[in-house]
């Protein structure tokens, strides 16, 4: 079986905190956990110059394919 993840992180430079707890990468560790194998990864990274805020941001962006094996009952 194969799923398609979406998975993006939105972070300011000076963010301060965890980034698992990010819920694009909870979700994503919680399939890990279940026993979900990332096939392929597409990624790409997006800067954000925001010229109304004095902070600059990047975005993290990727497409997750996992794969399970379909267990026979």
């Amino acid at each position: 079986m194969q799923k398609l993840v979406y998975l993006s992180n939105s972070r300011d430079y000076t963010e301060q905190g965890n980034i698992n707890e990010n819920k694009y990468f909870t979700h994503i560790n919680g399939l890990l956990e279940q026993g979900w194998k990332v096939a392929h990864i597409t990624h790409d990274v997006v800067e954000i110059d925001d010229n109304q805020k004095p902070t600059h941001k990047e975005t993290f962006v990727a497409f997750v394919l996992l794969e399970k094996p379909e267990e026979n009952t």
